[in-house]
């Protein structure tokens, strides 16, 4: 169930909102809630982007176009109390050391949002607890362009939620403000989102194997077979976490279990992850990482903590497995992007299948 009615604008209360992380996510986050009139601090370690932010306010392009001078923009030894509703939406890797100031100064009734991808929402846990953790899944998303600039790429579902599922004032309060970026929904299922974009993120991550757009990779039929192996070993994991899927704009991972599918069945499922591309936004940030910014990607704390977790509850990944070991190697220059890469993450994966017997 969603409950996806706002309050009108005009209605609206004003709300003071710490955005941790002014990348992408966070950016294109804090614009619009600035946008509408609500109270914005962006944090972010970045020296230069916040000067930027500082001398000349922060510009959003692409999609939406805006100049938005924030109430603040800090660094995060610079936080003070209160926070208000504090957003994470830093890297996964980088969700603990953003954490570590603002536990002390969060306020007996704010609260974080995790705008991340995976399970980061866990190290969020275990910072400010349960009760003080609510989660987001949403597939819209953009690139940092520069200091100050970001461009937002392309627009999706949003989807918040309690991690009980109950859907709560706190939470409709916050989908009204959050409906400022694009259409929100109050969820009580916004884990079961999280997981069927985390089965569609294994897609994502074999696509970065590859210097291609990902609709061409994903064009390629002789591909078909081990994008859709890779999304059934999440589903799997899912399952083992007790977790009910949903259909994700298009995407449903339940079509792709061994047991259910069928050729035209995996083509929509893939159909549905290329549409969520544009010109604006032709590939993933991982492979913008790779590629790009030369930089570690997200790889090993959403990947490799997924099979971790699958691991823990006996749900073996062994091409995910692949997939995390293949990129390992391109952060560390020992493999470039290629098409054979695909096949290899098939062939690592039979054989790490097979030693398990």
């Amino acid at each position: 169930m969603v409950d996806s009615q706002p309050t009108t604008a005009s209605k609206m209360p004003r709300m003071r909102f710490t955005v941790v992380g002014a990348g992408a996510i966070g950016g294109i986050t804090g614009a619009h809630l600035i946008a509408a009139g609500h109270d914005v601090t962006f944090v972010d370690t970045d020296r230069e982007h916040i000067a930027a932010i500082r001398e000349r306010g922060f510009t959003l392009e692409g999609v939406s176009s805006l100049m938005m001078r924030p109430k603040a923009a800090i660094h995060p030894a610079e936080l003070r109390a209160p926070l208000g509703t504090v957003i994470c939406a830093v890297k996964t890797l980088h969700t603990r050391t953003a954490m570590e100031p603002i536990a002390p100064l969060l306020g007996r009734d704010e609260f974080v949002l995790s705008m991340q991808n995976g399970l980061a929402y866990y190290d969020i846990v275990a910072a400010v607890g349960r009760e003080r953790t609510l989660v987001a899944c949403f597939n819209f998303g953009g690139h940092y362009e520069g200091p100050g600039r970001v461009v937002h790429g392309t627009k999706g579902g949003f989807h918040i939620g309690e991690l009980d599922g109950g859907v709560t004032k706190r939470l409709r309060a916050l989908r009204d403000a959050l409906s400022a970026v694009q259409e929100c929904e109050a969820s009580d299922n916004v884990l079961g989102c999280v997981w069927s974009k985390i089965a569609m993120a294994s897609v994502f991550f074999a696509t970065a194997l590859v210097d291609a757009d990902v609709k061409d990779i994903l064009a390629r039929e002789r591909y078909h077979d081990l994008m859709a192996d890779l999304v059934a070993e999440s589903v799997a994991a899912a399952d083992a976490m007790g977790v009910r899927l949903i259909e994700l704009h298009g995407f449903d991972p339940e079509s792709l279990r061994p047991e259910r599918r069928s050729a035209a069945g995996v083509r929509r499922a893939l159909e549905a992850i290329a549409g969520s591309f544009n010109p604006l936004q032709q590939r993933t940030g991982i492979w913008i990482d790779l590629a790009v910014r030369k930089r570690k990607t997200e790889a090993e704390p959403q990947l490799g903590r997924l099979i971790g977790e699958a691991a823990r509850r006996g749900v073996s990944m062994p091409l995910n497995r692949a997939v995390l070991d293949l990129i390992g190697e391109m952060e560390t220059a020992r493999r470039g992007f290629a098409w054979e890469n695909l096949d290899e993450v098939g062939r690592r994966g039979r054989e790490l299948s097979a030693a398990r017997g």
